[in-house]
């Protein structure tokens, strides 16, 4: 009897926009193509993927890309990220070995990767084919600094030639440039509610007067951030990571046993940075954003862009944000026109069904 196809997705644990949009997928793989096994490797906050995999998935971490350093959402540190990235370089001939006997002994016929580079070198040596399925690759990213820090420009060709070794690109949207010349486009990626806005709102005690608003700061925090100006706000009920509401008199932890898609349908405002899950997801439910810089982070401006052509969407300062500064933003938001155009969001089935083809 032949063994049912197994593939291995290795989910960057940079943010959580990767692992987000990597479990959505997974989970249509689930759902769609019950035949194939899927496991995952992944440094990603092991309390997320343990919300958003498939029961049954199994999980092994490890670190296989560096990302970018980052004091909280809106400071990068590319001098740690530096630093990092050498480590791993110096590391990358012994852990690509590792990875690849360990997909020969395990069986795998097919890598995944969103966006780490290594898997595409040891699918490469152990003779099995590697996809690339993300928005960006590492190389692009950190290219953005080589101006300021041209030492960079070893890391990025070491990363380039490994993930030239992938065969194929899954382009998400709000992409850079892929480094394999097969290329498909996917529709975006995003989770999506299953709750009615009204009932949650229900749930949460809000009134007909009460309006919501959601701070999106979970990949990384805000180390600073006092938010004293949401007094002025009386009428809205803001919701935040409970690090960032404990003790704070306008702010209310979110909720358990609610699903972050429920609560980002509901809202009548996201306030965040510009990321791949959270930008995704807004969009997928029509609900307007205040957005404010994450700093120099290349991605940024093909999410703003996507932002203001398929959303709504209204700027501020870092500073701005920090003191929850939004009453005017807010109010620009909100009579701001639907747009007229829509992004298809069954990315994750039409992924699924890609990866399938492979396989089967």
């Amino acid at each position: 009897m032949n063994q049912a196809p197994r593939l291995r997705y290795y989910i960057s644990g940079h943010g959580l926009g990767h692992a987000s949009r990597s479990c959505r997928i997974i989970s249509a793989l689930a759902s769609h193509h019950p035949a194939i096994r899927c496991d995952v490797v992944s440094d990603a906050a092991p309390w997320f993927l343990a919300d958003n995999l498939p029961p049954g998935v199994p999980v092994a971490s490890r670190t296989l890309d560096i990302g970018v350093r980052q004091v909280d959402s809106l400071v990068m540190c590319p001098e740690a990220t530096i630093e990092a990235c050498r480590q791993l370089q110096s590391q990358a001939p012994g852990l690509i070995a590792a990875e690849a006997d360990g997909l020969l002994r395990d069986g795998v016929a097919l890598v995944i990767t969103d966006v780490a580079a290594l898997p595409c070198a040891a699918a490469a040596i152990a003779g099995i084919p590697a996809v690339i399925l993300s928005n960006f690759t590492w190389d692009w990213i950190y290219a953005e600094y080589l101006d300021t820090y041209p030492e960079l420009a070893a890391i990025i060709d070491w990363q380039r030639a490994c993930y030239r070794q992938a065969s194929l690109a899954l382009r998400l949207p709000f992409h850079g440039p892929m480094p394999v010349d097969k290329v498909i486009d996917l529709p975006m990626v995003a989770r999506h509610s299953t709750i009615p806005a009204a009932t949650l709102k229900s749930c949460l005690g809000l009134t007909d007067e009460q309006r919501l608003a959601l701070l999106s700061f979970g990949g990384f925090g805000l180390q600073t951030a006092p938010l004293h100006d949401l007094a002025q706000l009386p009428d809205w009920v803001f919701l935040a990571e409970p690090a960032l509401a404990d003790g704070h008199p306008q702010l209310r932890p979110l909720p358990s046993g609610i699903a972050y898609p429920d609560l980002v349908n509901a809202a009548d405002a996201v306030i965040t940075k510009p990321g791949y899950g959270i930008v995704a997801e807004c969009l997928a439910h029509q609900t307007p954003v205040i957005y404010t810089s994450r700093g120099n982070f290349r991605e940024q401006a093909l999410l703003v862009a996507g932002l203001q052509r398929y959303g709504r969407a209204v700027a501020i300062g870092n500073e701005q944000l920090r003191r929850g500064d939004f009453k005017e933003a807010l109010e620009r938001l909100l009579v701001l026109p639907q747009p007229a155009e829509a992004l298809a969001a069954n990315g994750a089935e039409v992924a699924a069904d890609h990866l399938a083809g492979l396989l089967i």
